[in-house]
């Protein structure tokens, strides 16, 4: 039995009040306050945000670490993030409701997500306080999932619909600063302090037919893939202690070409259901081609390249992980799409910063605040993050429309041009993976095989977990220490080690 149309009714982006963006240049200054604050530390952010294509004014940060806020220092306690998560939560949850004419007791099914802010009771319980939901609400909160929740949850809000036909699912997502940020001086987990910026996103979704006419969007296909099998896409991001017992997001080296190779796998994986019939035939003369050329020995032609589609054909709309300057290059480099189809999501990072799960629908609420939708352009979701995993989602508007989100009132409804963005995206890009390597394909492949094999901090012995090492441990406190100091060692080494080869 076929299951039924999943509609995207609506959703709601946060908007931060003025108080909390604060330019960076009065935060930069403010943060020689704090006492554990060193040259290197200031100077290798600042360095970073200043080339991140991020605005210096617009982007919200949490009043718990805002230096000029809280000048004696960054408070990451439970209070301070819960503070941020209600207030996120709250704004979203409230604006979603509004726009659909929802009750909270009208909600049957409940998804939240963040990272690391992961309390005891659930985010997705919070929730259900704030807003007193029925007793039988489904209610579910995920932790540890990562930029691309935002577009791989919509898989789980799928499968639930499926599971409970006709139902009204509230999806909301939100990476809990507060508690992500790093105060301690590993430049790997520096990166993300800045990059990422307050922001969320809620969203109801639906296969109530009744639901279909006062719906935006209908979801024609969603996937999600999955490549932690690799230890080298496994290590590419964690959430981890330093030498000091700091913890910290480490964004390794290896992150931009594992996070490449997963979502060239999601784009590659949902391609055949979203090609236009001409880029089938396109597809299949190229198949041909290459088996003439191989069974002739290239005598009758040459093979041909592997074949890929213009996506512009397969899609209106595209609403990419703005992750950072580089990774949105390096999709657009992947996907050859033009700075136009790009713009969006380069704006969504202007203003907002990398807001983790919720980048993508920034993206989208910039396209129907500024450009505006019209009935039957389709619309291409794509985000990425660690594990490593990517969603890609992909839909059909059913109504034209055009809808100012708060968070893009600034804009009044202009579109922006490439003139408008802190960094050109028109320019021809290479990142660090694009420069010519002095080593032998012999030395990289031996370098990427030493990154893979790079043991986690963990106490675990080479053979593993066992159960008695739950358990055991010194009386002085030092068994482990020594352990988890070389691994951590060994796992910085690994993660420099792609960057000594370009």
């Amino acid at each position: 039995m076929a299951s039924l149309p999943i509609y995207l009714a609506d959703f709601s982006c946060f908007h931060a009040p003025d108080e909390l963006r604060v330019p960076f240049a009065e935060s930069e200054a403010a943060a020689w306050k704090w006492k554990n604050v060193t040259k290197a530390q200031h100077d290798f952010v600042s360095k970073i945000f200043w080339k991140s294509g991020i605005s210096g004014t617009r982007t919200a940060v949490p009043a718990a670490i805002q230096p000029t806020v809280a000048p004696d220092g960054p408070k990451q306690d439970l209070h301070a993030a819960q503070a941020e998560c209600k207030q996120v939560y709250g704004q979203v949850i409230t604006n979603v409701l509004a726009k659909t004419g929802l009750k909270p007791q009208d909600v049957d099914i409940l998804i939240t997500n963040t990272s690391v802010y992961c309390p005891t009771p659930s985010v997705a319980s919070l929730m259900v306080n704030m807003f007193k939901m029925r007793e039988d609400i489904q209610c579910y909160h995920l932790g540890g999932m990562g930029c691309a929740m935002g577009v791989v949850g919509l898989n789980l809000v799928r499968d639930m619909l499926i599971a409970h036909p006709g139902k009204i699912c509230l999806f909301v997502g939100s990476e809990v600063i507060t508690s992500a940020f790093y105060p301690g001086l590993r430049q790997e987990a520096l990166v993300t302090n800045a990059l990422f910026r307050m922001g969320g996103y809620a969203a109801i979704l639906t296969n109530n037919p009744a639901w279909r006419s006062k719906s935006k969007y209908q979801l024609n296909h969603v996937l999600r893939v999955h490549t932690g099998q690799s230890d080298r896409a496994f290590n590419a991001l964690n959430y981890e202690p330093d030498e000091q017992g700091i913890n910290g997001c480490v964004i390794t080296k290896t992150l931009p070409s594992e996070a490449a190779n997963v979502l060239e796998k999601g784009v590659r994986k949902i391609t055949p259901k979203i090609m236009t019939w001409g880029q089938y035939a396109e597809a299949a003369v190229n198949y041909i081609q290459a088996a003439a050329a191989q069974v002739s020995s290239e005598r009758l032609c040459k093979i041909p390249a592997p074949y890929q589609p213009d996506y512009t054909r397969c899609a209106d709309h595209f609403l990419l992980h703005a992750g950072g300057y580089a990774i949105l290059r390096g999709i657009q480099k992947g996907l050859h799409l033009p700075s136009e189809k790009m713009l969006p999501s380069f704006c969504s990072l202007r203003d907002f910063g990398n807001t983790s799960c919720a980048s993508t629908w920034y993206t989208f609420s910039y396209i129907e605040s500024t450009l505006g939708m019209k009935k039957g352009e389709r619309v291409l979701q794509v985000g990425v993050g660690g594990g490593m995993k990517s969603g890609v989602a992909y839909w059909t508007a059913l109504r034209s429309h055009k809808d100012i989100h708060e968070c893009w009132a600034h804009l009044e409804g202009r579109p922006q041009t490439e003139a408008d963005l802190p960094r050109p995206i028109s320019n021809d890009y290479k990142g660090i993976f694009d420069l010519p390597s002095t080593l032998t394909p012999e030395e990289r492949a031996a370098i990427v095989e030493n990154t893979s094999a790079a043991p986690r901090v963990t106490p675990a012995g080479q053979g593993g977990w066992r159960k008695d090492d739950v358990f055991r441990g010194s009386g002085d406190g030092s068994h482990g220490a020594a352990e988890v100091a070389e691994v951590i060692r060994l796992h910085e080494q690994s993660a420099r080690a792609e960057v000594v080869a370009q």
